[in-house]
């Protein structure tokens, strides 16, 4: 599915999906409620929990301490979304996204099952209300809708954006592809999903019992319960063969065939974690000598590079420093702890 086209619906679904999901939230009922709509998920391959409470009251602060006028602009930019949308950004509570890795996806194309599920102390209709009446500010589309369970399911398609880029201004940037459709629902009272028409009747179906996500990646993903976000999935075995048909690094990797996670932080310091599980033990010390032996090769390629400033090539090396990485039986721990200010350099203006 074309990335142009959910950017294009700029007010509404990516405003959920991506801006609730990285840094928006309340910071009530922060572990359970994040729990929740990860056991909310369908049937995935991996599996993202984000407690965007934490992200909002501390993990954005002190990662942008050394840079005020970029909080600034970040607080301003979440001031307009509610001034456009109608939609206080605090009353999503937690959200959770799942996707499948299909093997059969073409090269460089991305797989359009992925889904978003938003909870929060709002009512989902009013809320689906607020956001369609703001996007026909930003763009012209068509909506379409589609009962399913007992649920409408709102399919967004043609959209065009009424703001032109730049060189533009002469331009049909309308986009006409059948396939270019994306869907939102209200699954229940206070959750909705965002996703392909096929990943949203897929949490439609899980709110009701069926081809629910699987226990086991809920429990990995739950490893920190209170960490600002933690991942897990599986690598279906068809996937690691062809990405390392596609790639000669990759082939050394595909003996890998699930990883869990997460990112936490206390303070202004941070931690990441991931864990790689092999097939064997061997396996896993092999992975593991690798990354130690790429870890000094990228230590020297950074401190080097003519693409990155001062600050930039200092952050990277920090965190190169900062990382350390194992092996214990079939499993591969890769942790690295640094200082969040330190993340500054290496964030884009927006």
């Amino acid at each position: 599915m074309n990335r142009k086209f959910y950017f294009s619906f700029l007010t509404f679904a990516l405003a959920l999906a991506a801006t609730v999901a990285l840094v928006i939230g309340s910071s009530a009922g922060r572990a359970a409620s994040t729990n929740s709509a990860l056991s909310a998920l369908p049937a995935s391959d991996f599996v993202i929990a984000v407690d965007v409470g934490r992200a909002l009251s501390e993990t954005l602060p002190s990662l942008l301490s050394s840079n005020p006028a970029l909080l600034s602009k970040l607080n301003a930019h979440l001031e307009e979304f509610q001034q456009k949308t109608g939609i206080n950004p605090r009353v999503f509570e937690s959200v959770a996204i799942g996707g499948s890795l299909n093997p059969k996806t073409p090269p460089g194309r991305h797989d359009s099952n992925v889904v978003v599920i938003a909870r929060g102390s709002f009512k989902s209709d009013e809320l689906l209300d607020a956001g369609f009446t703001a996007a026909k500010k930003e763009c012209e589309f068509v909506k379409e809708e589609q009962q399913y369970e007992g649920r409408t399911i709102f399919l967004i398609s043609n959209v065009r954006s009424l703001k032109k880029e730049p060189g533009q201004e002469n331009a049909d940037v309308t986009r006409r592809s059948s396939n270019d459709k994306f869907a939102v629902a209200a699954v229940d009272a206070n959750t909705i999903a965002v996703g392909s028409p096929e990943s949203v009747r897929a949490a439609i179906d899980a709110s009701l019992g069926r081809n629910r996500v699987d226990d086991e990646l809920v429990r990995l993903a739950s490893q920190s319960p209170n960490a600002v976000a933690s991942f897990s999935g599986r690598i279906p075995a068809g996937f690691s063969e062809k990405q390392a048909s596609d790639n000669p690094v990759a082939h050394y990797f595909a003996s890998i065939r699930a990883f869990y996670g997460s990112f936490n932080t206390i303070g202004s310091e941070a931690e990441s974690l991931l864990t790689l599980r092999t097939e064997t033990a061997q396996e896993a010390s092999d992975i593991s000598q690798a990354l130690n032996s790429l870890k000094s090769l990228a230590a020297i390629g950074f401190t080097q590079s003519s693409q990155a400033d001062d600050a930039q090539r200092k952050a990277i090396a920090d965190f190169i420093k900062g990382l350390t990485v194992t092996s214990q039986g079939n499993e591969v721990q890769l942790n690295m702890k640094f200082q969040l200010p330190s993340l500054a350099p290496l964030v884009h203006h927006f």
